[in-house]
Protein backbone atom coordinates (compact mmCIF):
# COMPACT_ATOMS: atom_id res chain seq x y z
CA UNK A 1 0.00 0.00 0.00
CA UNK A 2 1.25 3.77 -1.42
CA UNK A 3 2.23 6.08 1.64
CA UNK A 4 0.77 9.27 0.91
CA UNK A 5 4.38 10.64 -0.43
CA UNK A 6 4.73 8.22 -2.66
CA UNK A 7 1.71 9.09 -4.47
CA UNK A 8 3.73 12.49 -5.48
CA UNK A 9 6.39 10.78 -8.05
CA UNK A 10 4.89 12.30 -11.43
CA UNK A 11 7.90 14.69 -11.38
CA UNK A 12 10.22 12.19 -10.71
CA UNK A 13 9.40 10.04 -13.40
CA UNK A 14 9.01 12.58 -16.40
CA UNK A 15 12.59 13.88 -15.47
CA UNK A 16 13.61 10.17 -15.72
CA UNK A 17 12.04 9.58 -19.20
CA UNK A 18 13.02 13.23 -20.19
CA UNK A 19 15.60 12.96 -22.29
CA UNK A 20 14.19 10.45 -24.25
CA UNK A 21 10.67 11.84 -24.81
CA UNK A 22 9.55 12.56 -28.78
CA UNK A 23 8.62 15.38 -29.53
CA UNK A 24 5.27 15.38 -29.29
CA UNK A 25 5.43 13.45 -25.48
CA UNK A 26 8.21 16.29 -24.48
CA UNK A 27 5.48 19.36 -24.83
CA UNK A 28 2.89 17.53 -22.42
CA UNK A 29 6.03 16.89 -20.59
CA UNK A 30 6.95 20.44 -20.22
CA UNK A 31 3.18 21.49 -19.65
CA UNK A 32 2.96 18.88 -16.68
CA UNK A 33 6.29 19.76 -15.14
CA UNK A 34 5.46 22.94 -14.96
CA UNK A 35 1.79 22.90 -14.00
CA UNK A 36 1.35 19.21 -12.88
CA UNK A 37 -1.94 20.27 -10.64
CA UNK A 38 -3.72 20.85 -13.87
CA UNK A 39 -4.16 16.84 -14.23
CA UNK A 40 -6.85 17.27 -11.79
CA UNK A 41 -8.63 19.54 -13.24
CA UNK A 42 -8.51 18.62 -17.12
CA UNK A 43 -8.90 15.22 -19.27
CA UNK A 44 -6.79 13.83 -21.36
CA UNK A 45 -7.09 15.59 -24.66
CA UNK A 46 -7.60 19.22 -23.12
CA UNK A 47 -3.96 18.19 -21.51
CA UNK A 48 -2.85 17.25 -24.90
CA UNK A 49 -4.24 20.43 -26.94
CA UNK A 50 -3.36 22.79 -24.67
CA UNK A 51 0.52 21.17 -25.14
CA UNK A 52 -0.04 21.37 -28.70
CA UNK A 53 0.08 17.42 -28.94
CA UNK A 54 -2.38 14.79 -29.40
CA UNK A 55 -4.23 12.60 -27.16
CA UNK A 56 -2.35 9.31 -28.62
CA UNK A 57 1.13 11.09 -27.53
CA UNK A 58 -0.48 11.44 -23.84
CA UNK A 59 -1.64 7.94 -23.89
CA UNK A 60 1.77 6.74 -25.44
CA UNK A 61 3.46 9.24 -22.89
CA UNK A 62 1.54 8.35 -19.35
CA UNK A 63 2.27 4.84 -20.81
CA UNK A 64 6.18 4.79 -20.81
CA UNK A 65 6.02 6.70 -17.26
CA UNK A 66 4.49 3.47 -15.67
CA UNK A 67 1.11 4.17 -15.51
CA UNK A 68 -1.56 1.83 -16.85
CA UNK A 69 -4.31 5.03 -17.82
CA UNK A 70 -4.82 8.36 -17.45
CA UNK A 71 -7.33 7.90 -14.34
CA UNK A 72 -4.18 6.45 -12.75
CA UNK A 73 -2.32 9.58 -13.31
CA UNK A 74 -5.02 11.49 -11.97
CA UNK A 75 -5.58 9.62 -8.97
CA UNK A 76 -2.30 10.34 -7.98
CA UNK A 77 -1.95 13.85 -8.45
CA UNK A 78 -5.64 14.13 -6.65
CA UNK A 79 -3.64 12.24 -3.34
CA UNK A 80 -0.99 14.78 -3.69
CA UNK A 81 -3.41 17.90 -3.88
CA UNK A 82 -5.06 16.20 -0.25
CA UNK A 83 -1.38 15.56 1.08
CA UNK A 84 -1.04 19.29 0.52
CA UNK A 85 1.90 19.20 -1.90
CA UNK A 86 1.84 23.42 -3.28
CA UNK A 87 3.49 22.15 -6.71
CA UNK A 88 0.50 20.20 -7.01
CA UNK A 89 -1.92 22.74 -6.08
CA UNK A 90 -0.58 24.93 -8.77
CA UNK A 91 -2.38 25.49 -12.42
CA UNK A 92 -1.58 27.23 -14.88
CA UNK A 93 -4.82 29.37 -14.53
CA UNK A 94 -4.52 32.91 -15.80
CA UNK A 95 -3.66 35.88 -12.89
CA UNK A 96 -6.90 37.14 -11.58
CA UNK A 97 -6.72 41.38 -10.75
CA UNK A 98 -5.65 42.29 -7.02
CA UNK A 99 -8.91 43.31 -6.00
CA UNK A 100 -10.52 39.61 -7.05
CA UNK A 101 -7.58 38.46 -5.50
CA UNK A 102 -8.34 39.82 -2.24
CA UNK A 103 -11.52 39.02 -2.34
CA UNK A 104 -11.46 35.22 -2.91
CA UNK A 105 -8.83 35.60 0.07
CA UNK A 106 -11.34 36.74 2.28
CA UNK A 107 -14.03 34.64 1.26
CA UNK A 108 -11.88 31.18 1.60
CA UNK A 109 -10.38 32.38 4.89
CA UNK A 110 -13.94 33.34 6.24
CA UNK A 111 -15.14 30.21 4.90
CA UNK A 112 -12.34 28.04 6.81
CA UNK A 113 -12.78 29.99 9.67
CA UNK A 114 -16.96 29.20 9.87
CA UNK A 115 -16.95 25.60 9.06
CA UNK A 116 -13.94 25.42 11.75
CA UNK A 117 -15.92 26.60 14.02
CA UNK A 118 -19.28 25.49 13.38
CA UNK A 119 -17.94 21.74 13.74
CA UNK A 120 -16.77 21.91 17.04
CA UNK A 121 -18.61 19.77 19.47
CA UNK A 122 -19.82 21.67 22.33
CA UNK A 123 -19.43 18.97 24.90
CA UNK A 124 -16.05 17.81 23.67
CA UNK A 125 -14.91 21.65 24.15
CA UNK A 126 -15.94 21.27 27.89
CA UNK A 127 -14.09 18.58 28.48
CA UNK A 128 -11.01 20.15 26.22
CA UNK A 129 -11.62 22.90 28.94
CA UNK A 130 -11.40 20.75 32.52
CA UNK A 131 -9.07 18.67 30.86
CA UNK A 132 -6.52 21.60 30.28
CA UNK A 133 -7.20 22.88 33.76
CA UNK A 134 -6.68 19.52 35.74
CA UNK A 135 -4.00 17.67 34.04
CA UNK A 136 -1.08 16.96 35.56
CA UNK A 137 1.15 18.08 32.62
CA UNK A 138 0.65 19.33 29.01
CA UNK A 139 2.74 18.47 26.16
CA UNK A 140 2.87 20.02 22.84
CA UNK A 141 4.19 18.92 20.04
CA UNK A 142 4.07 19.48 16.25
CA UNK A 143 6.31 18.93 13.43
CA UNK A 144 7.44 20.63 10.13
CA UNK A 145 4.91 24.18 10.15
CA UNK A 146 2.82 22.59 12.79
CA UNK A 147 5.65 23.19 14.87
CA UNK A 148 5.27 26.94 15.11
CA UNK A 149 2.04 27.12 16.17
CA UNK A 150 2.78 24.27 18.75
CA UNK A 151 5.37 26.57 20.03
CA UNK A 152 2.86 29.65 19.92
CA UNK A 153 0.66 27.64 21.67
CA UNK A 154 3.10 26.45 24.23
CA UNK A 155 4.68 29.76 25.18
CA UNK A 156 0.57 30.98 25.77
CA UNK A 157 -0.44 28.03 27.57
CA UNK A 158 2.36 28.32 29.53
CA UNK A 159 1.74 32.15 30.72
CA UNK A 160 -1.43 30.48 32.61
CA UNK A 161 -0.68 27.48 34.01
CA UNK A 162 2.78 25.63 35.28
CA UNK A 163 4.12 22.26 34.20
CA UNK A 164 3.28 22.97 30.23
CA UNK A 165 5.94 20.90 28.07
CA UNK A 166 7.22 21.64 24.33
CA UNK A 167 8.31 18.44 22.88
CA UNK A 168 11.08 17.49 22.09
CA UNK A 169 13.02 19.75 24.01
CA UNK A 170 15.78 21.44 21.75
CA UNK A 171 18.58 19.15 21.48
CA UNK A 172 16.65 16.39 22.56
CA UNK A 173 14.89 13.39 20.91
CA UNK A 174 11.35 12.14 22.04
CA UNK A 175 12.30 9.50 24.44
CA UNK A 176 13.78 11.73 26.76
CA UNK A 177 10.44 13.77 27.40
CA UNK A 178 7.90 11.00 27.52
CA UNK A 179 8.99 9.07 29.96
CA UNK A 180 7.36 11.25 32.30
CA UNK A 181 3.77 11.12 30.27
CA UNK A 182 1.28 9.13 32.02
CA UNK A 183 -2.40 8.92 32.29
CA UNK A 184 -3.28 11.75 34.47
CA UNK A 185 -1.17 13.73 31.92
CA UNK A 186 -2.66 15.82 28.37
CA UNK A 187 -0.58 15.86 25.02
CA UNK A 188 -2.05 18.33 22.19
CA UNK A 189 -0.37 18.13 18.79
CA UNK A 190 -1.01 20.18 16.26
CA UNK A 191 -0.86 17.91 13.07
CA UNK A 192 -2.32 19.93 10.04
CA UNK A 193 -1.26 18.02 6.40
CA UNK A 194 2.09 16.61 5.37
CA UNK A 195 2.48 15.31 8.35
CA UNK A 196 5.82 13.44 9.25
CA UNK A 197 5.44 9.67 10.56
CA UNK A 198 6.80 10.42 13.81
CA UNK A 199 3.60 12.06 14.67
CA UNK A 200 1.68 8.65 14.73
CA UNK A 201 4.17 7.26 16.87
CA UNK A 202 4.07 10.22 19.14
CA UNK A 203 0.61 9.69 19.60
CA UNK A 204 0.78 5.96 19.63
CA UNK A 205 3.19 5.78 22.47
CA UNK A 206 0.97 8.51 24.12
CA UNK A 207 -2.17 6.65 24.10
CA UNK A 208 -0.60 3.27 25.66
CA UNK A 209 1.15 5.19 28.43
CA UNK A 210 -2.91 6.37 29.10
CA UNK A 211 -2.49 10.13 28.16
CA UNK A 212 -5.07 12.30 26.91
CA UNK A 213 -4.71 13.70 23.46
CA UNK A 214 -6.08 16.56 21.53
CA UNK A 215 -4.95 16.28 18.13
CA UNK A 216 -5.31 20.03 15.94
CA UNK A 217 -5.21 18.85 12.55
CA UNK A 218 -6.92 19.43 8.89
CA UNK A 219 -9.70 16.85 7.66
CA UNK A 220 -6.75 14.41 6.10
CA UNK A 221 -6.03 13.42 8.86
CA UNK A 222 -8.21 9.96 9.39
CA UNK A 223 -5.50 7.83 10.87
CA UNK A 224 -4.13 10.28 13.46
CA UNK A 225 -7.65 11.15 14.58
CA UNK A 226 -8.09 6.98 15.32
CA UNK A 227 -5.49 7.50 18.19
CA UNK A 228 -6.90 11.48 19.54
CA UNK A 229 -9.45 11.47 22.68
CA UNK A 230 -10.86 14.47 20.94
CA UNK A 231 -9.94 15.87 17.29
CA UNK A 232 -10.43 19.40 16.35
CA UNK A 233 -10.61 19.48 12.52
CA UNK A 234 -9.28 23.16 10.95
CA UNK A 235 -10.09 23.90 7.10
CA UNK A 236 -6.74 24.86 5.48
CA UNK A 237 -7.46 25.49 1.84
CA UNK A 238 -6.22 28.54 0.39
CA UNK A 239 -6.50 30.03 -2.77
CA UNK A 240 -2.49 29.39 -2.79
CA UNK A 241 -0.46 26.84 -3.32
CA UNK A 242 -0.04 26.73 0.20
CA UNK A 243 -2.35 26.21 3.70
CA UNK A 244 -4.20 28.73 5.00
CA UNK A 245 -3.66 28.73 9.11
CA UNK A 246 -6.37 31.10 10.41
CA UNK A 247 -8.79 28.69 11.53
CA UNK A 248 -5.81 26.88 13.17
CA UNK A 249 -4.93 29.59 14.85
CA UNK A 250 -8.08 30.88 15.85
CA UNK A 251 -8.39 27.37 17.78
CA UNK A 252 -5.30 27.58 19.45
CA UNK A 253 -6.63 30.85 20.81
CA UNK A 254 -9.83 29.26 21.72
CA UNK A 255 -8.26 26.54 23.49
CA UNK A 256 -6.63 29.26 25.39
CA UNK A 257 -9.20 31.09 26.30
CA UNK A 258 -10.82 28.25 27.69
CA UNK A 259 -8.04 26.84 30.08
CA UNK A 260 -8.09 30.79 31.53
CA UNK A 261 -11.55 30.36 31.93
CA UNK A 262 -11.41 27.41 33.93
CA UNK A 263 -8.95 29.00 35.86
CA UNK A 264 -8.69 32.43 35.96
CA UNK A 265 -8.14 33.20 39.44
CA UNK A 266 -4.99 31.12 39.22
CA UNK A 267 -4.58 32.28 35.55
CA UNK A 268 -4.88 35.78 36.77
CA UNK A 269 -2.50 35.53 39.55
CA UNK A 270 -0.03 33.91 38.11
CA UNK A 271 0.08 36.97 34.70
CA UNK A 272 0.32 39.50 37.19
CA UNK A 273 3.59 37.89 39.01
CA UNK A 274 5.27 37.64 35.63
CA UNK A 275 4.45 40.96 34.50
CA UNK A 276 5.98 42.09 37.98
CA UNK A 277 8.94 40.15 36.92
CA UNK A 278 9.06 41.92 33.66
CA UNK A 279 9.31 45.73 35.22
CA UNK A 280 11.59 43.92 37.76
CA UNK A 281 14.20 42.95 34.80
CA UNK A 282 13.33 45.77 32.81
CA UNK A 283 12.86 43.99 30.21
CA UNK A 284 10.06 45.42 28.50
CA UNK A 285 10.51 49.32 27.61
CA UNK A 286 6.90 50.74 27.29
CA UNK A 287 8.63 54.36 27.52
CA UNK A 288 10.67 53.87 24.75
CA UNK A 289 10.49 57.95 22.52
CA UNK A 290 9.49 57.68 19.13
CA UNK A 291 11.46 56.63 16.30
CA UNK A 292 10.13 58.94 13.85
CA UNK A 293 10.00 62.85 13.58
CA UNK A 294 7.00 64.27 14.63
CA UNK A 295 5.55 67.23 12.50
CA UNK A 296 6.05 70.97 13.02
CA UNK A 297 3.44 72.56 15.57
CA UNK A 298 0.91 74.65 13.58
Amino acid sequence: MKSENESQDLESRIREHYERLPPAEKRLGNLLLNFPGDIATYSATELAGMAGTSKAAATRLFRRLGYSDFNEVRHSVRAAQRWGSPVYLTSQTPPQSRSRLIAEHLARESENLSRTLEGLRPDAVREIGKTLSKAQHVFVAGFRNSHFLAQYLYRQLALMRSDIRLIPAPGQTLGEDLVDIGEHDLLVIVGLRRRIDLTLRLMEVARKRGARILLIADPSAVAAAKLATWTVTCEVRSISPFDSYVAAMSIINLVCALLFRDTSTDAQQRLQEIETLHEALEELDSSAPLQFPLPPDT
